[in-house]
């Protein structure tokens, strides 16, 4: 028996799908657990009620009957703008911004109301004053409030994500120079510690200390390759649609057998179709990632396919290793959040994902263990299936 997830059985449900296609929420952000709270509940809830308080006259000429066509038709619209507003401002509630920002949201739609409204009441007065008082004055006060509100409520939004965009890009310019610096000082000091130890090992007797120094050097070598991978990591994160091109990924699947071989795989076994990928160099990083990956944590055989199915180039990469936890698919995948508890055991994986993501693309990771029923120690390894969109 197999466990195979997948991020596409992960992705946004309708309402998250919703909120990124309102401007609501970012793509990037729309998995997120909202917050709570009274004052991001008197946010939302008063969207919702200034959509309340103008459905009433907006609503009152179509049950009552006789409108004009014309009269009929702006009716509706302001029904439909003020379902609207009700509408999203449960959806606020729901979504991704910070409570600051979803009273900031709140202050533009009462900026809307507020203009508009002393705006229609100047111009009810000065009509008065002229001797010709606007007829069904309540009609047209309701329609220019709703167009009014929902014109703020989108201002509102976009605002928000004007004020997180900045937040972001100031909080990546921090992480981008701790990220050089930890990496420069990690690759420097397991250089030296790594050498240190190496010297120790070849110059004691005693077996004991040699394979403890031996142990060192190993350690050092891993710590020294994990500055190298979070520098890969952060070329995934990042999005460059506009470098993207036609990639030959049989050349890539070819590269990353070729990479599983020098890393010590006796078997590697590849079926690739002549397909391209619409992605850039990245991918081929990824790709490898997976074959050596699946070598250094403990598998001899390896499997590296390439297809395009429904619009989509599938990569495959199978070993026949110890698998991958359930626990560390479920994080990867992001069905579970990683916690201190729950997390992934390296940086690899994430490289993947990260790439997938950035290629608009999905991950999925099928494992078979020993300890599932049916399954025997031949069947036992992993089959993850790197998937983006085909040129």
């Amino acid at each position: 028996m197999s466990r195979r997830f997948d991020t596409r059985d992960a992705s946004r449900n309708r309402l998250q799908e919703l909120l990124v296609t309102l401007g609501i929420a970012d793509p990037d952000y729309a998995e997120g657990r909202p917050e709570g709270g009274l004052t991001r509940a008197a946010a939302a809830a008063f969207v919702s009620l200034t959509g309340f308080a103008l459905l009433v006259p907006n609503v009152t000429p179509l049950a009552s009957g006789g409108e004009p066509p014309i009269g009929v038709a702006l009716s509706v619209l302001g029904t439909v703008l003020s379902v609207a507003l009700i509408a999203v401002g449960g959806l606020l509630f729901r979504s991704s911004f910070s409570t600051q920002n979803a009273v900031r949201i709140a202050v533009w739609n009462l900026f809307g109301i507020t203009v508009l409204g002393g705006i229609m009441l100047g111009i009810l007065q000065y009509q008065a004053a002229l001797g010709s008082p606007l007829v069904a004055p309540t009609f047209s006060v309701a329609k220019v409030l709703s167009i009014g509100a929902v014109a703020h409520v989108i201002i509102g939004v976009y605002d928000a994500r004007r004020v997180r965009a900045q937040q972001l890009a100031k909080e990546q310019r921090k992480l981008s120079v701790l990220n050089r610096v930890i990496r420069h000082n990690l690759r420097n000091e397991t250089t030296v510690l790594g050498g240190h130890a190496s010297l120790v090992a070849e110059g004691v007797d005693d077996p004991d200390l040699r394979e403890s120094a031996e142990t060192v050097a190993r350690s050092a070598s891993v710590i020294g390759g994990l500055a190298e991978d979070a520098k890969r990591l952060q070329a995934a994160f990042e999005r460059r649609p506009d470098k993207r091109g036609p990639v030959d990924a049989e050349s890539i699947v070819e590269d990353a057998a070729d990479a599983a071989r020098e890393a010590g795989a006796e078997t590697v076994e590849v079926d690739a179709d002549p397909v391209a990928a619409l992605a850039d160099d990245r991918l081929a990083t990824a790709v490898e990632e997976l074959a050596t990956n699946a070598v250094e944590h403990g598998a001899s055989e390896v499997s590296l396919s390439a297809r395009e199915r429904d619009g989509d180039v599938e990569i495959a990469v199978g070993d026949d290793g110890p698998g991958i936890h359930e626990s560390e698919s479920r994080v990867i995948t992001g069905r579970d959040p990683e916690t201190q508890l729950e997390h992934a055991s390296g940086l690899g994986l994430w490289i993947v994902r990260a790439t997938a993501d950035a290629f608009d693309g999905w991950l999925s990771i099928e494992t078979v263990r020993e300890d599932d029923e049916g399954a025997s120690a031949a069947e036992t390894g992993t089959t993850i299936t790197l998937g983006v969109p085909a040129a």
